[in-house]
């Protein structure tokens, strides 16, 4: 049986930018940032845990739009400016 292929080069809907951090334009943004930013503590929460899962979702094929709102939801919550 064939699995699809993660497509980490999706775009967002509209660019996430995050001053002197990261600017966030598609999935493998997102992926970076949740990898290699978020300390291993924050990256266990739940609300981290579920953007995960959207980011995986969309990198399937799911709804790119999920998967930004998580995230702005997520990062609204930990008082991270975006511009």
């Amino acid at each position: 049986m064939l699995r699809k292929r993660p497509d980490w080069s999706r775009k967002l809907p509209r660019p996430i930018v995050i001053p002197d951090v990261i600017t966030l334009s598609t999935l493998a943004d997102v992926r970076e940032l949740v990898e290699k930013h978020l300390p291993p503590a924050h990256r266990k929460r739940e609300t981290w845990q579920h953007v995960a899962r959207c980011l995986a979702a969309a990198a399937l094929g799911g709804e790119i739009d999920d998967c930004a709102v998580a995230l702005r939801l997520v990062l609204s919550l930990e008082r991270v400016t975006v511009e």
